[in-house]
Formats: C-alpha cells, structure tokens, sequence
C-alpha cells in the first residue's frame, strides 16, 4: 500500500469514527425522551453500530458505544436508579480500555486538570448561576417532587438526610461528569475536533436525561442543557475531571437541600 493510499484509509476510518460516535450519541440522546418501544429501536441501532465500531477498530467510537450500550440496556431492562446505570456503563468503558490492547491509553480524559484563579473563577460563576435556576424553578413553579422524595429521601432523622445528601451529591456528581464531559465529551472531541458541535452535542445529550429529573420536564431539560455546555467547557479550560466535579457536587448539594428542607414533608422534623 502507498502512502497516499494509506492516509486515505486512515482518512476514511477517521470519517467513519466521527459518524459513529455522532449517531450513538443522537441515539442516545433521543432515548429518553421516546416511547419505550421506540427507545428499544434506539438500544438496538446502538448496539448495530457498536459492532461496526469494534469491527473496524475504531478508538473513539467502539468503548464510547460500550458505554452507551450497557447504559440503554440497563435502562430499558428497568433499573429505576440513573447513578447505577451510568456507573455500570463507567465501569464497563474503564474494562474495555484497559483490558484492549488497541485501546490502551485512550482515556486521556481522566485526569485531574488544574484549577487555577481562572477555572475557579468559571467554577464559582456556574454554580451561583446553576443555584439561582435551581431556586427559582422551585419557587417559581412549585413542581411536584414527591416521586423524587419517595425514591431518594428515606424516613430518616435530619442529621443522617444531611449526611445522605452530601454523599450522593460527590457520587452522583462524579458518575454523571464522567459520563458526559469524561467519555461522551472526549468521544466527541477525538473523532469530531475540540469544537463548539461537540460542547452542544454533549450538553444535549445530558439534558435530555432530565425530563425526568431534578429539574424536570422540558424547562428541566433546557436548564440542564444550559448547565451541561458550562460543564464542557470548564472541563476544557481546567483540562480534567476536578473543576467540573466540584461544580457538579456543590449543585447537587443545592438540589439536595431544596428536596430535604423544602419539599420534604414534615421537613421541620
């Protein structure tokens, strides 16, 4: 082969990467938002181009689909909790990734990054402005959250809630910005280039997931769209995991407070 002839089929793979890794990540970004029965449809086309990915050894696109696969399975089978869906589908990426020889050392994106007066300065302006939505959306709209509170919040004394909601705030925040600006963001950056397309694409795909979260509905998945592309791009400007982590935690610990001393019947108690 010629080296003409090789750069072309280096070219042509490269292609084929980016157009994987784009469909999976609108397959799964369509997922919950459809009818169970078409988001099966999605499962299954995730799962066809999975093993495209991995029959052509594509780097971005095959444990990016791995992922995305044991996620949608795991939703589809009924998990009802999101943070075990998205850390069995980590967990599984990490295997493949270290366990592949071909894929060794692809997952640049997990490191810590630095968090110098500039990323702090971005750190602190994204939670008091994710704080305000948050605060208001409550206030403003008084949702109903006793699906949430019957789910998450246990009739427990105070001081064990509190203690609660500041653990699953670090571990939620972590599943989730591992998820979405670690493997889905790094996915996007490798096989489409560091751009705006791959900062959207991502922060849709997050906020697609809140139609049924905190917040909810279509309002929810706006504001968490909105929240996901100041996450992609803290990630980026701290060039790690760390700042968007501590963002992602302290928001939560917001959330937490809302559902605990707010919305919580009784939560005088």
């Amino acid at each position: 082969m010629s080296i003409l002839q090789e750069q072309s089929a280096i070219h042509s793979l490269q292609k084929l990467d980016a157009f994987l890794v784009v469909s999976v990540t609108l397959l799964i970004t369509a997922a919950p938002l459809v009818p169970s029965e078409v988001a099966i449809v999605a499962a299954s086309g995730t799962a066809l181009l999975a093993v495209l990915a991995w029959y052509k050894r594509c780097r971005a696109a095959a444990p990016f689909s791995i992922f995305c696969v044991v996620c949608l399975g795991l939703a589809l089978s009924g998990v009802r909790y999101f943070l075990i869906v998205l850390g069995a589908g980590l967990l599984s990426y990490a295997g493949v990734v270290r366990g592949v020889p071909w894929l060794r050392g692809t997952a640049t994106w997990a490191r810590w990054g630095s968090f110098d007066a500039t990323v702090r300065f971005l750190s602190v302006a994204a939670w008091l402005l994710a704080a305000a939505a948050l605060l208001s959306w409550y206030f403003l709209l008084h949702p109903n959250l006793a699906d949430i509170i019957k789910d998450y919040v246990p009739d427990r004394p105070l001081g064990l809630l509190i203690a609660g909601g500041l653990i699953f705030s670090m571990v939620n925040a972590a599943v989730e910005e591992g998820a979405y600006r670690g493997v889905i963001l790094h996915a996007l950056d490798r096989s489409l280039g560091p751009g705006f397309a791959a900062l959207v694409l991502q922060a849709i795909a997050f906020g697609t997931i809140h139609i049924r979260g905190f917040p909810c509905g279509w309002l929810g998945v706006g504001l968490a769209c909105i929240y996901g592309l100041l996450m992609g791009l803290i990630r980026r400007r701290a060039g790690g995991m760390f700042a968007p982590w501590i963002v992602h935690v302290f928001t939560d610990i917001v959330i937490a407070g809302i559902v605990v001393f707010l919305a919580r019947p009784n939560q005088a108690l």
